[in-house]
């Protein structure tokens, strides 16, 4: 099963690329590689399997991060998180144009960074597998199916809880259930299995 989790960083600035790598790997991602340019990104692009870019917008040589994407983009279709110090409303409307699936405003934390992969990851799955893994549901209690298709459909805890009239703290023991369960790691990788 694909993991989803092998992110390309494309970011000129040596220190907060590495910064990025290291963060990335305690949140349990591969970064398998930094690109300080399009031609950097365009090799390690075609030679490994991308699931997810993080995108600084301003980049060393002829082409910013947007027109790397988008090239990148004609080769596979792949989402992205735009990185950017800047939040200039031009700037953030021309990211539309590409796989957009999420534009984080420098610095960001920990948890800002983790929550964007892990939206962008499920919403892209979500757009481009349809098919539900109905066998994949056989191991779960009906309660435990009704709280992963509603994590599926993007719900957080809090609303599945208003949702099925159930405490947080109850959705937050099915999930920690469903995880044991399923084998998997994360929501995002309980989706993916989900979707399969």
């Amino acid at each position: 099963m694909n993991d989803y989790k092998n992110i390309l960083v494309i970011e000129d600035e040596s220190l907060i690329a590495q910064d990025l790598s290291y963060l990335l790997q305690d949140l349990g991602y591969n970064c398998i590689g930094i690109a300080k340019n399009y031609e950097r990104a365009m090799l390690l692009f075609n030679t490994n399997d991308v699931h997810l870019i993080l995108c600084d917008i301003n980049i060393e040589g002829e082409k910013d991060g947007i027109e790397t994407v988008l090239e990148l983009n004609n080769i596979k279709k792949t989402p992205t998180i735009y990185l950017s110090a800047y939040s200039d409303h031009n700037l953030v409307s021309r990211t539309a144009d590409t796989e957009s699936y999420g534009y984080l405003v420098k610095p960001y934390n920990e948890r800002s960074l983790d929550v964007a992969i892990n939206v962008a990851l499920q919403k892209f799955y979500k757009e481009n597998h349809t098919e539900v893994n109905k066998d994949f549901l056989n191991n779960f209690t009906t309660r435990e199916v009704e709280i992963i298709k509603l994590l599926a459909a993007g719900k957080t805890s809090s609303e599945i809880a208003n949702i099925l009239f159930i405490s947080t703290q109850t959705v937050s023991k099915h999930r920690s259930n469903i995880l044991k369960k399923s084998g998997c790691k994360s929501s995002t990788e309980l989706i993916h299995q989900y979707y399969q």
